[in-house]
């Protein structure tokens, strides 16, 4: 084979290799709920190259406190990443802003790594758990942050998706967050108890958790069973300004527990330390109230009796009583009655009777007798 066959084939500029990780999260958000930031974005399905992502091993989460303006300004494609300009000319060589673009990318990241901490690493049992319908939901406890002496800072998030074989993806967008610092707790005065209802009252608290002046924005109240470890959605899903509560909804007979925590002004999201539970058994001890326009209608066997019919949400019934003449009265139905009318069969002809009714509740409360009414069967 000659020289010039030799020299025929003409080699180009290397080309980088293709890349084999995942694609960069891009949607990558943060919020404060409580003590906790909480990291949501898109789950990763997609590589670099497009194709679909089948082989997730992992997604770890990065954090920096007090991150410096370099490390979370965003990096602008084709800008230069350091020493002397660049000229018309080279910009317009083929391909150049690309590389410049991806040299800058990859000198951000190395910078963010320096100063980065893994936080956490999601296996994918733990990725199927934080997972809500396309999002990922991470919750990172500041907790300890706010224990710092002169914090808390400023923190920088970032999440990267690893592969089975070890590919990793670049960076997601980085993200931050300047924590509230939750409130103190509020103290609570003596519950009052009243029919269906219980009334809660409390003091805000002045300071936040560093002993520092706080703005309150409101207060959530919540209410569990003594039976249950847990308190579960607040009574009012929005906060209340007020220092006060009426709850209406508490059941009768069963020991509750109360807390009440307060939100910050400038971000509701934010609760503060819990109140000392406050313990209280609402009881029914109040009666219904009495039937109203009691009528007796005389037969020749019978006493037709009619009411008004009572109101009240727990309404077990009716009892009706009877006298004969000018004695006591008597009980006549043992158990209540749930319709407003009775008739009284066991009578005799010529005797004067005397009837009242009572409402009763489903815990046994009566309440006062109706007008007395006189029927004399003929």
């Amino acid at each position: 084979m000659g020289a010039g066959a030799l020299a025929c084939g003409k080699k180009g500029d290397p080309q980088p290799p293709l890349p084999r990780g995942p694609n960069a999260v891009k949607d990558l958000a943060v919020e404060q709920e409580g003590d906790d930031a909480v990291l949501t974005f898109s789950f990763p399905d997609r590589l670099q190259t497009g194709a679909p992502l089948t082989d997730l091993e992992s997604i770890q989460v990065y954090r920096i406190v007090n991150p410096p303006p370099a490390i979370t300004a965003p990096v602008a494609a084709g800008a230069p990443s350091g020493g002397g300009g660049v000229s018309g000319s080279e910009l317009r060589i083929l391909g150049l802003e690309e590389r410049r673009a991806a040299t800058n990318v990859r000198l951000a990241e190395e910078a963010f790594y320096r100063q980065a901490q893994p936080v956490a690493a999601l296996s994918l049992p733990a990725i199927a758990d934080a997972t809500r319908g396309a999002s990922v939901v991470y919750r990172d406890p500041l907790t300890g942050l706010f224990l710092q002496e002169d914090g808390p800072h400023p923190i920088a998030y970032s999440v990267v998706s690893v592969r089975s074989g070890g590919q990793r993806s670049p960076l997601s967008n980085i993200v931050t967050l300047t924590p509230g610092i939750a409130p103190q707790a509020p103290e609570f005065e003596p519950a009052i108890l009243d029919e269906g209802r219980v009334c809660l009252e409390w003091t805000p608290p002045a300071q936040n958790v560093l002993f520092q002046p706080v703005e309150i924005g409101g207060y959530r109240v919540y209410r569990r069973p003594l039976s249950e470890d847990a308190y579960g959605e607040p009574l009012n899903p929005a906060p209340i300004s007020d220092t006060s509560f009426i709850d209406r909804t508490a059941p009768y007979g069963v020991p509750l527990a109360y807390t009440v925590r307060a939100t910050l002004k400038e971000n509701p999201k934010v609760e503060g330390l819990p109140a000392e539970e406050l313990i209280v058994v609402p009881r029914d001890t109040y009666p219904p109230p009495a039937p109203g326009r009691l009528d007796a209608l005389s037969e020749p066997s019978l006493v037709r009796l009619l009411w008004d019919p009572v109101d009240a949400p727990d309404l077990a019934g009716y009892l009706i009583d009877r006298a004969e003449g000018k004695g006591a009265p008597v009980r006549l139905t043992a158990s209540p009655v749930s319709d407003p009318f009775y008739n009284d069969t066991k009578v005799r002809v010529g005797v004067r009777y005397r009837y009242t009714v009572r409402s009763v509740d489903r815990a046994g409360n009566e309440s006062s007798p109706s007008t007395e009414v006189v029927a004399e069967p003929f």
